[in-house]
């Protein structure tokens, strides 16, 4: 994979003035998503579709595969979310331009209606992963800041962003 078109900062600029441009996430982020992951990551298979509770379930993937669609990069996002405040930092330091989709402020009961509890539900069906941010890029789901298949920043270490 290589993700050179959407990302005009890296496929502009030598290996040198990139790691000057691009704003790495936070270290103690990352050590937490880790941890997030393994403990949390289970529960949120369990708690989504839960919480989504009865939702026209093809209707919603359909949104979803027409938002994923209309963007070269989308991200899925709680607005009082650190990992997905520092995602869109990192998205903007590469030059991207996304598509940012607010789910609503977090994922807790009572922060996220029903539109976005349902989007979190038919996202994690897709594609195993129910927390945020979730980043497509090219119609290809790719993860979060740090986790996923691979996430944002090791796909960016592995020079794939480039």
């Amino acid at each position: 994979r290589n993700f050179a078109l959407v990302f005009p900062v890296l496929a502009t600029a030598s290996a040198a003035s990139a790691e000057d441009v691009v704003k790495t996430p936070s270290g103690t982020l990352r050590a937490l998503s880790g941890l997030a992951t393994a403990v949390l990551k289970p529960i949120y298979q369990i708690e989504a579709p839960l919480q989504a509770g009865s939702y026209d379930q093809a209707a919603v993937r359909e949104r979803i595969q027409r938002d994923v669609k209309g963007s070269p990069v989308v991200i899925y996002s709680y607005s009082l979310s650190p990992f997905c405040s520092q995602a869109k930092e990192f998205l903007d330091s590469l030059g991207a331009k996304y598509t940012e989709i607010v789910l609503g402020p977090e994922w807790l009961p009572g922060l996220l209606d029903d539109e976005g509890a349902a989007v979190r539900a038919e996202l994690g069906k897709m594609t195993g992963q129910t927390s945020m941010p979730h980043i497509f890029i090219g119609g290809q789901s790719v993860g979060g800041l740090f986790s996923g298949t691979p996430g944002l920043v090791p796909l960016q270490e592995a020079g794939e962003l480039s």
